[in-house]
């Protein structure tokens, strides 16, 4: 028992001694940086060489710390091109860090520089990432909208790095919600704007999403194409900048692990082994633990296609604590793969007491899961049923085939329902469409037929204000009846005129928004009652106004003044002489939910009448009545008499 405490406290001691000293090697290399750099002259020199470092080492743990060097100095040199450049250093740090909060900070930095310094491709591209920051902690609908501002002002100031960056983030968040045609097509708009002068990181970026959707579509052989121009411009970027090749590392990986799922896909497993080690080889201590984590997943992927059980089951074993460290959402599916494995091999009673262990470590998981969630995780990994397994191997086949066809018949009826909704919904479109498009053809022929018809009665009362003007001022030997007469017939077209310019003027304000109608809760059927007594009251002797409706009593929301304007206007004689009677009658319609009033014998509605007018006037009925939802109709040929039919939707 002392040889074993003795030999535990040698290896932790020796552990703690070797991250000690990895950790005084790289404060150390740090400080020979620093201590070269402080020899240099305080200025632009010492700032270009502090640029060189934070450029080379965009990677942990040297990212931050020049950045924040390179930063600090500049504005202490009170220089904005490099400040600009430490801005931006920090700004891919946070980026890297998926921290929306902090890059944001950055991101307004780079704004302010912009235009001092020139360029707006540092501040573009790193708003672009603020997009992929915020689709990480899945809010898609925000990242949607900061890709898009960020496209808008790419667009405005012909930036092509903020261009390609925009369509890349856009593609980004359209991914991480699963709508993968939609970020095909902006990833493709991303690739049709690449020059030679693209940013070999963006570009590769760009291809590596690219091969990722056409993966998931299971196109191999489009993935093939852009996964190997992904390779070609990485290894030209590694090439160019020799020096700063471990800023490439995590994409190297990436790339060899689209590699691997390509060959997987065409059972080509010498190649996917070959890539496989290539990824492996390419892991160092400043890689990002998400590249490893892949790495492992891959490996699995393979073992479990070429039948390796042991290794599989091995390989899982070996990962699992760093995992279950650093990952717990991944830790779940890795049991459960580890589960499946086992099964697959046979070894029943291995797969129940891993999944016993899962259950164990339910608080573990309670850090990444809520109490609901690890219900469905007991669910997804059969922990039930591999015990029944266990007790009733002999009934398997039965049990599955039953499972199977529940599970058929609930995404049966799923689907039926789904169908029905979509029927439904497809059905109320079309029909909320079609009543749009007649509503739309009848205003577009309304309108039509009234600007020909009204420019042909405002050039009559003009033409006759004109000549007759001319006649008093020229015509010499005028006696004062006729100057008398010529004024009279000058005057009456003179208002005619007026009249028609001020209708055409209310209903063009009306069109664009300049009036503005109030919303009253009003009882209609009472107004209307009110209004056709007064009229009968204070009307002309030779109309009579009849009320029909079996409506005591209804609110409904309109502008109180429009609509008495309107009422009034219906029920006007139109200055007729013969005796008339005009007819109001008002419905329920609950299938419209609302009330239907019709208007028999209005002057508003006849046929082929010489006062334009009237034309006008309707146009700006129907524009009030369906500013609050209702319709407006006129019908000059029906069995009654001229009619117009309107109605106003009721409050619900």
């Amino acid at each position: 028992m002392k040889r074993m405490m003795l030999l535990l406290y040698v290896v932790f001691f020796s552990i703690m001694a070797v991250y000690a000293m990895e950790e005084g090697v790289k404060s150390s290399y740090r400080d020979s940086i620093m201590a070269l750099a402080g020899q240099m002259s305080s200025d632009t020199v010492r700032l270009s060489y502090l640029r060189e470092m934070a450029h080379r080492y965009q990677y942990p743990p040297y990212n931050k710390f020049f950045a924040e060097i390179l930063y600090e100095e500049s504005k202490r040199q009170e220089n904005l091109f490099y400040e600009n450049h430490g801005a931006y250093y920090l700004a891919c740090y946070y980026d890297k860090k998926h921290d929306p909060d902090s890059l944001t900070y950055w991101v307004e930095k780079l704004k302010e520089f912009a235009p001092i310094v020139g360029t707006y491709d540092y501040y573009l591209e790193q708003k672009a990432a603020l997009s992929r920051a915020l689709a990480s902690k899945r809010m898609i609908e925000k990242a949607v909208f900061v890709a898009k501002e960020t496209l808008d002002e790419a667009i405005k100031r012909n930036n092509q790095i903020g261009k390609i960056a925009a369509y890349n983030s856009l593609g980004c968040a359209y991914t991480v919600s699963s709508r993968k045609k939609q970020a095909l097509e902006v990833l493709l708009k991303a690739y049709k704007e690449f020059t030679p002068d693209t940013k070999k990181k963006l570009k590769i970026d760009v291809l590596s999403r690219i091969t990722q959707i056409y993966g998931a579509m299971g196109d191999d052989s489009l993935k093939m194409r852009y996964l190997i121009e992904m390779d070609r411009s990485l290894q030209e970027a590694v090439a160019q900048e020799p020096e700063a090749r471990d800023n490439w590392t995590d994409i190297e990986i990436d790339c060899e692990v689209k590699y691997v799922l390509y060959y997987l896909n065409k059972e080509e497993f010498e190649q996917a082994k070959l890539h496989i080690d290539k990824a492996q080889a390419l892991l160092a201590p400043h890689t990002d633990p998400v590249y490893w984590l892949n790495i492992q997943l891959i490996r699995l992927q393979y073992f479990s296609r070429t039948k390796e059980y042991d290794k599989s089951i091995a390989l899982i074993d070996e990962v699992t604590p760093m995992v279950l460290k650093n990952y717990v959402s991944t830790f779940a599916v890795l049991i459960n793969y580890k589960v499946s494995t086992q099964r697959d091999k046979g070894d029943i009673d291995g797969a129940i007491a891993t999944s016993r262990y899962l259950m164990r470590t339910q608080d573990s998981l309670n850090n990444a899961f809520s109490a609901e969630q690890l219900e469905q995780v007991k669910e997804i990994y059969h922990v039930d049923r591999l015990l029944m397994e266990k007790q009733k191997i002999s009934n398997e086949n039965y049990v599955q085939i039953f499972i199977i066809l529940l599970v058929f018949l609930f995404l049966s009826l799923l689907f039926y329902i789904y169908t029905r909704y979509l029927s439904k919904k497809i059905t109320l479109a079309e029909k909320e469409a079609a009543e749009a498009a007649l509503h739309s053809e009848e205003d577009n022929k309304t309108k039509e037929r009234l600007k020909m018809e009204i420019s042909h009665d405002v050039r009559t009362p003009l033409n006759a204000v004109v000549g007759f003007a001319e006649l008093l001022s020229e015509s010499d030997d005028l006696d004062k009846e006729s100057k008398l007469s010529y004024g009279k017939i000058i005057q009456e077209n003179a208002e005619q005129l007026l009249e028609y310019v001020n209708n055409i003027l209310e209903l063009s304000r009306l069109e664009s928004g300049k009036i503005q109608y109030e919303r009253d809760e009003v009882e209609i059927v009472g107004l209307c009652r009110e209004i056709i007594s007064l009229t009968n009251r204070q009307g002309e002797d030779n109309v009579e106004i009849v009320l029909h409706t079996s409506v005591d009593s209804q609110v409904v929301c309109t502008d109180k003044k429009w609509f008495i304007s309107l009422l009034r206007g219906l029920l006007a004689s139109g200055g007729e002489d013969t005796d008339s009677t005009l007819t109001v009658y008002i419905e329920s319609d609950e299938t419209l939910a609302a009330l239907v009033f019709r208007v028999v014998g209005t002057p508003l509605a006849q046929k082929n009448v010489k006062d334009k007018k009237r034309l006008i006037r309707n146009e700006i009925n129907s524009h009030f009545i369906r500013y609050f939802g209702g319709s407006y109709m006129v019908k000059a040929d029906t069995d009654e008499g001229p009619t117009i039919i309107f109605t106003c939707p009721l409050l619900i």
